[in-house]
C-alpha cells in the first residue's frame, strides 16, 4: 500500500492535507524516513526521492532497521561473479527500474544456501512486502544458478512488449525442440526434464503457436538479498522502446501457412 507523497504535497486538496497531517516523523535512515500514523501508530518510509510513501508491515520493520545500522557493500571478487551472470533488466516500461537484480545462487555465513536468489542492488530501504528481502551483509558466496536462465533469454523477457493486458509473451526453446512462454521479466525456469541454461529465445510469436506452448512460471520462493548502490538504469520512452522490440523480433510463419505451404 503507497501513494504519491509528491503529489499529495504539491496538489494539497483537502483530502491531500488531512492526509498527510495523519502522519508524523518517526525515524531518519540512511537514505529516505520513517513516518507514523497518528491514529493507529502503523509505520510508513518515505523514500529517498521524497516521492513514494509507503506502508511497512510490522514484520519487517526489524530488517529496515537493519538495513539502516550500517553500508551493504560486497567484496570486489563477489562483485566479479555478479558482474559476469549478468543483471536482468527492468521491462521497456519501466517495470523493476528501481532495482538491479541478478540471479544467482548464495550461501551465507551461517550455512544457508539460496538455490534460487537475487542480489539486489538498490538505493532505498527494503520496505516492500512482496519480496522477500535479505541483508547482503549476510552473504558469504555466490554461484550461478542451475535454476536461472542465460541471460540473452532474461534480456529478451524484459524486452517484451505488452501483447494483452498483463501479458508480455517470448518464446523459448529446449534442445528436444520444446517451445515454451516466459510472461514479461523472467529470470528462473523450473521444469522436470530441462536445464534453464540451455533455453534458447525462439523464433516466432506466441500467437502463431498451435498448440500453444505452456507457460513458465516465476517461483515463489526468490530470495533478494539487498545491496546498497544506485541501479544504473538509463530511463528510456516506453514507445521508443515498443518500437525497438517489435522490430527486432524475428518473424515466423504461422502453423496454417506451413501447413499450406505459403
Amino acid at each position: 500500500m503507497s501513494f504519491n507523497w509528491r503529489y499529495a504535497q504539491e496538489r494539497r486538496s483537502a483530502e491531500d492535507v488531512e492526509r498527510i497531517n495523519l502522519f508524523a516523523g518517526w525515524k531518519n535512515l540512511r537514505r529516505g524516513r520513517l513516518y507514523r500514523c497518528l491514529t493507529c501508530q502503523a509505520v510508513w518510509h518515505l523514500d529517498g526521492d521524497s516521492e513514494c510513501m509507503t506502508h511497512v508491515n510490522d514484520e519487517r520493520i526489524k530488517l529496515v532497521l537493519d538495513w539502516n545500522a550500517a553500508p551493504i557493500t560486497l567484496p570486489a571478487d563477489l562483485v566479479a561473479i555478479v558482474q559476469q551472470i549478468g543483471p536482468t533488466p527492468p521491462d521497456v516500461y519501466g517495470n523493476g527500474r528501481e532495482r538491479r537484480v541478478t540471479p544467482c545462487a548464495v550461501e551465507t555465513n551461517s550455512g544457508e544456501i539460496f538455490e534460487r536468489a537475487m542480489i539486489c542492488v538498490q538505493a532505498d530501504a527494503p520496505v516492500e512486502d512482496y519480496l522477500q528481502f535479505r541483508l547482503g551483509s549476510e552473504i558469504a558466496r555466490i554461484h550461478e544458478s542451475a535454476f536461472a536462465l542465460p541471460a540473452e533469454v532474461r534480456r529478451a523477457s524484459s524486452r517484451a512488449p505488452e501483447m494483452r493486458m498483463g501479458f508480455y509473451p517470448t518464446l523459448i526453446e529446449m534442445p528436444d525442440g520444446r517451445r515454451l512462454v516466459m510472461n514479461g521479466m523472467t529470470s528462473f525456469m523450473i521444469m522436470d526434464g530441462y536445464a534453464a541454461k540451455d533455453a534458447k529465445v525462439a523464433n516466432g510469436s506466441y500467437f502463431e503457436e498451435n498448440p500453444p506452448p505452456g507457460f513458465i512460471e516465476t517461483p515463489k520462493d526468490i530470495v533478494y538479498f539487498i545491496v546498497d548502490g544506485e541501479p544504473g538504469w538509463v530511463p528510456e520512452e516506453p514507445e521508443m522502446a515498443y518500437s525497438s522490440a517489435v522490430r527486432s523480433a524475428p518473424k515466423r510463419r504461422t502453423w496454417l501457412s506451413r501447413l499450406l505451404g505459403r
